[in-house]
């Protein structure tokens, strides 16, 4: 738990040539209104994304987390079948 008690995770992903494209799809999503259960912020640190997930809630921490690794997953799938 951060001193603003609130829960925090964070995550580093290093995907080489696909990270930018990834990345401009979750600031997309991040940008988006969405119930509050949280907060995400995204980075792209060269060929890396480095994410930080807070929420008030350890639910909502769980819940972040839990959609935005099935969102990442999904679009990483789709940016490798489309690389070949």
């Amino acid at each position: 738990m951060s001193s603003e008690g609130l829960h925090e995770a964070d995550a580093l992903l290093c995907l080489g040539k696909v990270s930018e494209a990834l990345y401009r799809s979750l600031i997309a999503e991040i940008s988006q209104a969405a119930p509050a259960k949280g907060q995400v912020e995204a980075l792209l640190d060269g060929s890396c994304i480095r994410l930080r997930f807070r929420s008030k809630e350890l639910s909502g921490l769980r819940a972040l987390l839990t959609s935005y690794m099935f969102l990442i997953h999904a679009a990483y799938s789709a940016l490798e079948a489309v690389r070949g």
